[in-house]
């Protein structure tokens, strides 16, 4: 039991089709034993459980609040090797704040310990935000976040997006990897990922233009999992197209 996986969603669809079981999904990447569970609320419910100071982990809260089952002998935070918590920036949320936002990623800032949060920008279907591939203008790609709702930038995405939800290939879950990966570094200027300077460039946009870059966050969980395997993968499938910015994440691969 120790061994498996924890993934904590938002949704109850979207994220299952991203994470999935099938051959495009991206935990088929990973190679371990995993569970996911859906939250089926915004992160902010997650705060506010936590203020209340109730629950000491993620895995008890779980447990007696929405119904993951464990087996009777197995305690709570030893249940799983790793906790990983997928949720979208909901900058909408009337119980947003940016506060808030910073505070949770403080706290589930490791996933051997409390779990380690990936926020979504603006929300899950950033994950298709590709209108070619390669995409040279997805660096540079932002969302108005003015009167932004779920269904407004869904149809933004679906009317854009290149991609096929349900007939995604190996090599266009690579490219999604692979652009998403040199987003977060191009828009930190940093050398490796820094979640929290994504949220302070995050943060920092929408402060003084009213809107944040697209972003998703799903695949860097494969990545954190096992870099150099995920590495050697988009290497294979991605070929001439394969780009990192990061030249010293580069020189770590061997194929």
């Amino acid at each position: 039991m120790k061994s498996k996986i924890l993934l904590i969603v938002e949704g109850e669809k979207e994220e299952l089709r991203i994470l999935g079981k099938a051959s495009h999904g991206l935990l088929s990447l990973i190679g371990a034993e995993y569970e996911i569970v859906s939250f089926a609320n915004p992160i902010y419910e997650l705060y506010d459980a936590y203020q209340k100071g109730k629950y000491d982990d993620i895995v008890s809260y779980l447990r007696y609040e929405k119904g993951l089952q464990l087996p009777k002998n197995v305690l709570s935070k030893n249940a799983f090797s790793a906790i990983y918590l997928v949720f979208d920036f909901e900058v909408q949320d009337h119980k947003y704040s940016d506060e808030k936002i910073k505070q949770l990623l403080e706290l589930f800032n490791n996933e051997t310990e409390l779990g380690k949060l990936y926020i979504n920008y603006p929300m899950v279907e950033s994950y298709y935000h590709l209108e070619k591939l390669p995409d040279n203008n997805y660096n540079d790609r932002v969302v108005d976040i003015t009167n932004l709702n779920g269904k407004k930038y869904k149809k933004m995405v679906y009317e854009a997006t290149c991609l096929k939800k349900n007939l995604m290939t190996n090599r266009e879950l690579c490219f999604i990897i692979m652009q998403n990966y040199n987003k977060a570094i191009y828009i930190t200027n940093q050398k490796q990922i820094d979640h929290k300077k994504v949220l302070e460039v995050q943060l920092e946009r929408k402060k003084e233009k009213n809107e944040i870059f697209v972003l998703s966050m799903f695949p860097f969980i494969v990545l954190d999992y096992n870099l150099s395997r995920t590495m050697e993968i988009l290497k294979l499938k991605l070929k001439k197209n394969f780009m990192i910015i990061n030249v010293e994440e580069i020189s770590k691969v061997t194929v």
